[in-house]
């Protein structure tokens, strides 16, 4: 009775290891198929963004390339103002860039509709500042003098009509002076000679 129940014993270890070898197996095949799925070649990919709040939706995207979890390859390039990029994305240079939608609709006739627009974001992103006035409403701008970024693009169309909107004109019931980079205007702001800006996100 003894003998038979060791035997019984062993002959249920037996199983069970030989169990644990067939899944080990199995497991080395997943993990080895895994392996050389994660050795296919990425696909590259040329972005080309702007500073500020148009590259805050790559953000994401960014970390994930550099921490190597992107599906994708992705080389980033960083551009300062949107007139840059146009050659780059003409002679197709770069695969995918964040533009101004009104540069996009540029690039859309300029390539002869070889353009796609992908998707539209960054909605109410910019923000009026001061530095020792006192604005509570967009009619206390008269007279006043508003530094911005953006000339030709979003931020003026923006401002104008805004402006416009509430009664006032740039150029005779308000002054706007624009700057390259909204880095430099920031820093303007801090020292107190530009009193009053319109600067996007996250500055």
């Amino acid at each position: 009775m003894k003998n038979k129940f060791l035997k019984t014993i062993s002959l249920i270890l037996a199983a069970a290891m030989l169990s644990l070898c067939i899944a080990g197996c199995t497991q080395d095949k997943g993990g080895a198929s895994s392996a050389i799925a994660s050795q296919e070649p990425k696909t590259k990919v040329n972005v080309a963004v702007l500073k500020g709040p148009t590259a805050l939706g790559m953000l994401k995207l960014m970390d994930d390339n550099n921490n190597g979890n992107a599906a994708n390859d992705y080389k980033f390039e960083v551009f300062s103002a949107a007139d840059q990029l146009v050659p780059n994305i003409v002679n197709k240079s770069i695969d995918i860039a964040a533009v101004p939608t009104n540069l996009a609709a540029t690039l859309y006739k300029k390539t002869e509709k070889n353009v796609s627009i992908i998707a539209v974001n960054t909605l109410g992103v910019l923000s009026i500042l001061t530095n020792g006035e006192e604005i509570t409403s967009v009619a206390d701008l008269k007279g006043k003098t508003i530094y911005a970024t953006g000339k030709g693009s979003t931020p003026e169309y923006a401002l104008n009509y805004i402006l416009e909107k509430n009664g006032l004109k740039v150029g005779e019931d308000v002054t706007v002076e624009y700057k390259g980079e909204h880095s430099e205007l920031a820093a303007l702001v801090i020292s107190g000679e530009a009193k009053i800006a319109m600067l996007p996100q996250p500055l």
